[in-house]
């Protein structure tokens, strides 16, 4: 058969080389490559105030949707830990006799909303709203009673966030396809790899000749290669790679922090504010175990220093935990996948029990 002639081995041999090298290509330039904005004139000396400023105009519940795409309940739970942090919402913890928690108490503080996106202001205002008009506003409500309900704050916040990073180029809107014609393209490719492997089997058994069944390898590799390039994904316009390369800048600023960089005066205050952000970025134990560095150089150097927590609302005051064991706590928090009694992870280390 024609499988087995020697130069139809080189010939699916050479078909699968060629394919390979083109799928490579392919997949090299989709890859983003933002221009990066021009870097601040550095003096020598050491600027954690500048280096560590946010990217104008973003949040930390922005983060997740710049990555992949797309607005999920993490990044409203994040936003929701932000709002916290700033001042704006205080959380308690609610815990089964077990120690295990099931769900959290979001409260109103009397700080009123100022410079706030409309993805925020809808999640500090339409959780308390009344369900009757001739009474007052609710001062508590609860994570789960926010984020249930087709048309609930998180619904609504989900809107308003996906509509503002459309507006801005971040995200791409629902007119673009989902699927980009190069997974089509390795899907047909992946296929005619392997009966071209199979084919090739049959001539290597009969010839002895391996490079037909390596070609057809190749063929393989490069419709998966293609394959996966399938699904757009994060941000398709010059003003959203723009957006990711400064928020990555930030994410290498925080990882990059050193304890000598802070100061124990400043260093509570910088772990709030970084704090949702770091959680963001998923580098939220590199940025506590640098603060507790700093708080314990501090504490040596005579100077202690006190994290202020006072936005999370604790059952063991006196239990005053370290920044990696709260950062841990709060990471279960925004990472928690259900709702309900019972659907919450267990809080555990020196934070233990919180708030009833």
């Amino acid at each position: 058969s024609e499988v087995g002639v020697p130069g139809f081995e080189l010939l699916g041999l050479v078909v699968g080389a060629v394919a390979l090298a083109a799928a490579l290509v392919v997949v090299l330039s989709l890859r983003p490559r933002p221009g990066r904005a021009a870097a601040p004139v550095s003096s020598g000396l050491i600027e954690p105030d500048r280096s560590l400023a946010a990217p104008p105009g973003m949040t930390p519940g922005m983060v997740g949707a710049l990555r992949d795409g797309d607005v999920d309940a993490r990044d409203l739970r994040i936003t929701l830990v932000d709002l916290a942090a700033r001042g704006y919402l205080r959380v308690t913890a609610l815990e089964d006799e077990d120690g295990t928690s099931y769900d959290w108490v979001i409260r109103r503080t009397t700080r009123e909303p100022a410079g706030l996106h409309p993805f925020e202001h809808v999640l500090l205002t339409l959780p308390f709203e009344s369900r009757n008009p001739d009474e007052p506003a609710r001062s508590s409500t609860t994570l789960g009673a926010i984020s249930s309900g087709g048309s609930g704050p998180f619904q609504r916040a989900d809107t308003a966030l996906t509509e503002q990073l459309r507006a801005r180029g971040w995200i791409g809107d629902d007119s673009q396809p989902p699927h980009s014609p190069w997974g089509w393209v390795g899907a047909l490719m992946l296929v005619a790899g392997l009966l071209v492997t199979v084919a090739m089997m049959f001539g290597w058994l009969a010839t002895g000749d391996f490079r037909g069944v390596l070609g057809g390898l190749m063929l393989v590799a490069a419709g998966i290669l293609l394959a996966s390039q399938g699904r757009r994904t994060g941000p398709q316009s010059d003003t959203g790679s723009q957006a990711r390369t400064s928020a990555n800048d930030f994410r290498d600023a925080i990882a990059n922090l050193k304890a000598e960089d802070l100061s124990p005066e400043q260093t509570p205050m910088t772990f709030n504010r970084l704090l949702p952000w770091a959680l963001a970025f998923g580098n939220h134990e590199v940025l506590a175990r640098t603060v507790d560095d700093e708080l314990r150089r501090a504490s040596n150097w005579g100077r202690p220093a006190d994290l202020d927590l006072s936005w999370f609302q604790s059952g063991h005051p006196e239990q005053a935990p370290t920044a990696r064991e709260f950062s841990q706590v709060v990471s279960r928090l925004v990472s928690s996948r259900t709702v309900g009694r019972g659907g919450w992870p267990r809080i555990t280390g020196r934070q233990g029990r919180s708030a009833r």
